[in-house]
């Protein structure tokens, strides 16, 4: 027989029995949110999509030993599932989630990357172009329900007047926190970007004209040899950093377009932070089911990764076919299988007279492959707006 048991730092349990391992469901059966290639307008050889976590700044991955915590710079909190035998471990930032909960407020500090291309093309997150925006995308950014608290929902359940990422946090865990007066996780920016300047090599990067894009053009540039620019000698581990770039996207072995990853990175005390590369983005960019990749929608999807699985290694049962993953994923990365769908069944979220598109983001029942476990969810779902209503299926 198969047990399911799931902990939250070591002091909830739940167990449960489930079929037995000869009547699981036969692989490739996610359904709901089928795969579908998100390609760039006019372009279709290239394809958007985020990164899965990789050794980067950070170097070598660590591991959870016995659930245990790994040191990380901002508050954190573990625990753990257990199916067909094996123990699944996660961390995550913010606090334990129970109704006593205290409030977890993240500092982030936004490195606005400034890319100067050969053809003498600038793409800058902190400077106003009036013909995409009335403001720069840093501060789009920084107005958006990411920073700004909104009312947001799921279904028939307000999570109330709150920022993004808190509500991703608030909706998963909603069994525990619903009647919580002070569990949050919320973010709050320096409000002052520091500004990199960089020159792109031809040989590393280049634009590409976008037919009835405000900016004309979108920017490209190599993965490898962007990341090799990034310096993490002046971050905190204490804050979450932000390498933030606009209508410029990151090509792998040539192809494009990567719209970010998130990471950790380790200073010279070994103590490990969190960090990001995330690309703010116009409307036309990209088409048919993409076409609400556009504002905040890139950095909501890694902001909640981040803050789900800070080190990437928070492994669960197989799960794919659906998002950006076209095969098998076994990560607690809450962003990839809905990429290109945005909160609100593609509405989004209007503030401010602005309407943004954040993704909607999955919850952690989702990854459990367990109906047993939408009572977690907000409106008895497994992700924010309820496209999906049952969880992954094994893949």
């Amino acid at each position: 027989m198969k047990k399911l048991i799931l902990g939250l730092a070591g002091a909830l349990a739940y167990g449960l029995v489930a079929a037995p391992a000869s009547a699981l469901p036969a692989p490739n059966l996610v359904s709901e949110n089928p795969y579908s290639a998100i390609h760039v307008t006019g372009h279709p050889e290239m394809t958007a999509r985020f990164l899965a976590p990789t050794p980067g700044l950070g170097g070598s991955q660590p591991t959870q030993a016995g659930c245990s915590s790994t040191e990380l710079g901002l508050p954190s909190w573990v625990g753990s599932f257990t199916d067909s035998g094996r123990t699944y471990c996660y961390q995550m930032i913010g606090a334990t989630p129970s109704k006593t909960a205290p409030a977890t407020t993240l500092t982030t500090q936004v490195y606005a990357y400034k890319l100067t291309f050969s053809d003498g093309t600038v793409f800058d997150p902190t400077a106003v172009n009036t013909n995409c925006d009335s403001i720069s995308p840093y501060a789009r950014l920084i107005a958006s329900p990411l920073y700004t608290a909104a009312p947001i929902s799921n279904g028939s359940v307000s999570l109330g007047t709150i920022q993004y990422e808190d509500a991703q946090s608030v909706g998963e865990w909603y069994k525990f926190v619903k009647k919580s007066k002070t569990y949050a996780v919320n973010l709050q920016d320096t409000g002052s970007p520091q500004v990199i300047s960089i020159t792109v090599p031809s040989s590393e990067g280049s634009t590409v004209a976008i037919s009835g894009l405000c900016s004309g053009k979108i920017g490209e540039v190599d993965y490898g040899w962007l990341s090799n620019q990034i310096s993490s000698s002046n971050w905190s581990v204490n804050q979450v950093s932000v390498v933030l770039l606009w209508n410029v996207f990151q090509t792998e072995s040539g192809s494009c377009c990567i719209l970010g990853y998130h990471y950790y990175w380790t200073n010279n005390s070994n103590q490990n932070g969190v960090y990001s590369v995330t690309a703010m983005s116009n409307p036309g960019i990209f088409g048919g089911t993409g076409k609400g990749i556009t504002d905040v929608h890139a950095t909501a999807h890694e902001f909640g990764e981040a803050i789900n699985d800070p080190f990437g290694n928070n492994a669960t049962p197989e799960w794919g076919h659906t998002g950006q993953v076209s095969g098998c994923q076994n990560n607690l990365e809450v962003g990839d299988p809905l990429t290109g769908t945005v909160y609100g069944k593609g509405a989004g979220i209007t503030s401010g007279g602005f309407t943004y598109h954040p993704q909607e983001l999955v919850y952690f029942n989702w990854f459990t492959e367990q109906t047993s476990y939408g009572k977690y969810g907000a409106d008895k779902v497994y992700s924010m707006s309820g496209s999906f209503t049952a969880p992954a299926k094994f893949c």
